[in-house]
């Protein structure tokens, strides 16, 4: 029998297991891939001392992603830059490189046993308690795994969750804007490496670089303009891309590194976080809109929450409830607020802005003096917009 075992091998099950694996918690780590590929993400890491604790963050710096420092935003040619203020850096890196680099650090613990091509079937449960995961691997095989815990990172269409009718806590009315993303070469980078943010027409486009000279490009749009595009998405993609005027000069010579890979109608959600015997981390736990950016660092870091509270269950004998109930507080007071945020973020989408404010902005940005003075008070502007969200 397991201590744990682990449904979902990507970054936050692989990160789940490597910090388990740190305690000697014996751990099975479940996934139905032969190895990582593509998947939906802005790519956008921000923490540093997680991955430094997870022993990869040498290895990331390493890959060839530019380490990002700037932030700009672009709304109808009107543009503000500035150096990123709630981390140093933030690291550009596709997934196919960030999540076998996870898996790697997750198998150097003869605690965790890893076992890939295995699809999970069901979640059976026992007295109340979750105790037995049916796998079917690639020939088509049946086995069975018995744990004290099961822990669903699956993502966010997790089986886990829906074999375990997790709860949902928090949902929009109406499912978010489509998302679509590709990677691209031939795209011009800025001087510095630099997040790019365009709000153009009724959707968001967020560009920042990746390694091997490539951009990752994400476009957000509204559910009935994606229908819209489906018949020819690449094109509608890069018609898109091109109708932004600063944008264009530089995508003249865009070539896709792949495809373009879309998801319509996207869903977000907050489950509850823990049940008897089983708990949730990453997006099937909460699943954020790719336009909060933070997918990523919210699963490496619920996935060393909830690793600090299984410890205290399994080695420290606190009470099951007790060590939950930490591990979804701290979950919840990150995430929550993003969740709001996102959602007031995608708001935006629908508020234009008038030609007299954009020629209000190019007057300030005409004048240095008054871009300036505009600077100085800018803890009353600050003061007035967190009013506003009030």
């Amino acid at each position: 029998m397991f201590e744990v075992i682990i449904a979902g091998a990507r970054c936050a099950g692989a990160a789940l297991a490597a910090f388990l694996g740190q305690r000697g918690i014996r751990t099975l780590l479940l996934d139905k891939y032969t190895e990582p590929g593509p998947t939906l993400s802005t790519h956008i890491i921000g923490e540093i001392e997680v991955y430094e604790r997870l022993g990869i963050l040498q290895s990331m710096e390493q890959s060839g992603a530019p380490l990002i420092s700037r932030m700009r935003v672009d709304i109808n040619g009107a543009v503000t830059e500035a150096d990123l203020m709630t981390t140093p850096r933030v690291i550009g890196l596709r997934r196919e490189l960030l999540d076998p680099m996870l898996l790697e650090a997750a198998g150097r613990y003869s605690s965790v046993t890893v076992k890939l091509q295995m699809r999970v079937t069901s979640v059976i449960r026992q007295g109340g308690q979750v105790s037995k995961l049916t796998c079917m691997d690639h020939r088509g095989r049946v086995h069975h795994y018995y744990g004290k815990v099961v822990v669903g990172a699956d993502g966010r269409d997790s089986m886990v969750a829906r074999e375990l009718q997790a709860r949902i806590l928090r949902q929009p009315p109406s499912p978010l804007h489509s998302v679509c993303y590709v990677y691209a070469s031939g795209v011009l980078p800025q001087p510095l490496p630099t997040i790019e943010w365009y709000w153009h027409e009724d959707g968001i486009v967020i560009i920042n670089p990746i390694d091997g000279d490539r951009h990752c490009i994400a476009v957000m749009v509204p559910n009935d303009r994606f229908k819209r595009w489906s018949k020819s998405l690449a094109g509608s993609f890069v018609h898109f891309l091109s109708s932004i005027r600063t944008l264009a000069p530089r995508i003249k010579n865009i070539q896709f590194a792949g495809t373009v890979r879309g998801i319509p109608a996207f869903r977000s959600f907050i489950k509850e976080a823990y049940g008897e015997g089983w708990a949730l981390v990453g997006d099937a736990g909460g699943t954020l809109h790719p336009v909060s950016g933070v997918g990523i660092d919210n699963a490496v870091c619920g996935a060393e929450a909830l690793a600090a509270a299984l410890d205290g269950f399994l080695r420290s004998n606190k009470p099951w409830d007790e060590s939950m109930e930490a591990y979804k507080h701290t979950r919840d007071e990150r995430i929550m607020p993003q969740y709001d945020h996102s959602l007031r973020t995608l708001a935006k989408t629908t508020e234009q802005v008038s030609n007299e404010s954009i020629d209000m902005i190019r007057m300030l940005y005409t004048f240095p003096s008054m871009a300036k003075t505009m600077i100085q008070r800018s803890d009353h502007v600050y003061s007035l917009l967190k009013e506003e969200q009030a």
